[in-house]
């Protein structure tokens, strides 16, 4: 295989991540332009739409902060016919538009000489050899030094999911509370980990979902009669208008991927099913800006630089052992939920979800929960490592 490559990098998806990896590559501004990557994103879609809602707890400004459509200061959870409400004057959660978002990823890099966001196109083979990747696409084939895959890879049997399904509504009344979040309204009775989640942007507009944590995903009708049933009898309206549907299946394996022990050095996961996202919460978005940030400026000093991994092992063993209890008593999930909402102070919780705890902020939130339970649980945890 010749060691010629035809790009530097090759970024296999034009997601969220994969856009976000591109605007940082198109960013940089070396002196010489021979010294910046040379990068190709393949993107399935011909074209980009409105499709996804990411939230996250805004604790640092982005690239693409422009998308952000809404900010809440106050959220809830409730169970077990209790409700408590957080609020923060320094950290909101914010609401981004995917559609604004993949605007300005597109415009950053449609004004770069660097990267190239080819629409309409995926790879079809990728074989890596000594001194890199060959990509078959369905256009070309292309040689690259480093491969970042951020494709959707098959799930594990038996790992818990995130699955949920979102409806963004519409309503002829004021319903909704614009000032509050709903995070988790746990369902009563539930087989599983089942709660609903509202992000209301208007008195009279809404995204309502309906979210489990499970080892199996739902028929699409179980999905509807569940938001039919909580708008029914949480907010007691019968009429509305559906704008927007959404839906996702978040894996949350124990062991999530670890970049050091990929197969290939030369090709990197990132992204939903690599070790970008936070297993125990779902969210993704937050330490995807942060890891595709860390990774270009990584790279731009030095093109051989390791691969650089979007958590800590510290925050990786706290999701192992969240999982796991979350696996033994999903019954609980409720109750540990609300308790870390109550019990720990606002800021420190939040940083804690978006792996930006401070060590006063670990110890916070191994006092707010069960001691016993979640001592068994670490002790098995190692055990199994």
């Amino acid at each position: 295989m010749s060691d010629a490559t035809d790009f530097d990098l090759v970024i296999l998806g034009g997601g969220m991540t994969g856009l976000t990896l591109g605007y940082h590559l198109a960013q940089q501004e070396a002196a010489d332009s021979t010294d910046k990557p040379q990068a190709l994103i393949l993107e399935p879609r011909s074209n980009y739409s409105r499709d996804k809602t990411w939230c996250y707890w805004q604790h640092e400004p982005t690239p693409f902060d422009e998308a952000i459509s809404h900010r809440w200061h106050r959220w809830r959870v409730s169970c077990n016919g209790y409700t408590h409400v957080s609020e923060s004057a320094t950290t909101p959660y914010v609401r981004v538009d995917s559609a604004k978002f993949y605007e300005i990823g597109q415009a950053a890099i449609t004004a770069s000489d660097n990267v190239t966001l080819r629409l309409d196109d995926s790879a079809t083979q990728v074989s890596p050899y000594k001194n890199g990747v060959s990509v078959q696409s369905k256009s070309e084939t292309i040689q690259a030094r480093r491969v970042f895959d951020t494709r959707p890879t098959p799930t594990p049997e038996g790992i818990l999911l995130q699955h949920f399904v979102g409806w963004e509504i519409e309503t002829d009344v004021d319903v909704f509370d614009p000032s509050t979040v709903t995070l988790m309204d746990f369902a009563a009775e539930a087989e599983d980990i089942h709660f609903f989640y509202v992000l209301p942007m208007s008195p009279r507009h809404a995204l309502i979902e309906t979210t489990h944590f499970s080892t199996q995903v739902l028929d699409e009708a179980d999905y509807a009669a569940e938001i039919t049933d909580y708008l029914h009898q949480r907010f007691e309206i019968n009429r509305w208008q559906i704008r927007h549907q959404e839906q996702g299946v978040i894996p949350m394996p124990r062991q999530a991927p670890d970049l050091s022990r990929r197969p290939h050095s030369h090709i990197v996961p990132m992204g939903l099913h690599s070790d970008t996202v936070k297993p125990s919460t779902g969210y993704c978005y937050p330490h995807a800006q942060v890891q595709a940030r860390r990774q270009v400026d990584a790279l731009c000093s030095n093109p051989e630089a390791m691969t650089v991994p979007a958590r800590s092992r510290l925050n990786r063993w706290f999701d192992a052992v969240f999982i796991g209890f979350l696996e033994r008593h999903p019954q609980r999930a409720g109750e540990i939920f609300f308790r870390l909402f109550k019990n720990v102070p606002t800021d420190a919780l939040t940083r804690f979800l978006g792996d930006n705890a401070k060590p006063a902020d670990y110890v916070r939130v191994m006092l707010a929960l069960p001691k016993g339970t979640f001592i068994l649980q670490a002790m098995r945890h190692v055990w199994r490592s």
